[in-house]
C-alpha cells in the first residue's frame, strides 16, 4: 500500500505528512508491579505512523508522529470487588 499524503494541524499550523504503512510489528509488554500487590501489563499498539515531510532532526533523521493505543491487562490483583449480579434475559 503506498504512502498517503495529507495535512495535519500541529500547534496551529498545517503540516504536510505522509502516512507510512506498517509492514511488520513486534510489540513488547511492559510489566508494572504496584504497591497494592497488583501486576499490570501494558503494551502500546501503533494505529498509524506519519512522517513529517521535509523536516529532519539535527542528525538528518526524518521526524515521525506515532498514533498509538495502550492495551492494558491486570495480570494479578489482591484487590477484589463485589461480583456483579448477572442480568437475566426477559
Amino acid at each position: 500500500m503506498p504512502e498517503k499524503k495529507k495535512k495535519l494541524p500541529i500547534f496551529g499550523h498545517e503540516v504536510d505528512v505522509a502516512e507510512v504503512p506498517i509492514l511488520r510489528n513486534e510489540e513488547q509488554l511492559n510489566t508494572y508491579w504496584l504497591e497494592d500487590g497488583s501486576v499490570i501489563r501494558v503494551r502500546s499498539v501503533a494505529t498509524s505512523i506519519l512522517r513529517i515531510e521535509g523536516q529532519y532532526l539535527p542528525d538528518g533523521s526524518p521526524i515521525y508522529i506515532v498514533m498509538a493505543t495502550p492495551v492494558t491487562n491486570v495480570a494479578e490483583s489482591k484487590l477484589k470487588g463485589e461480583p456483579k449480579e448477572k442480568v437475566k434475559p426477559n
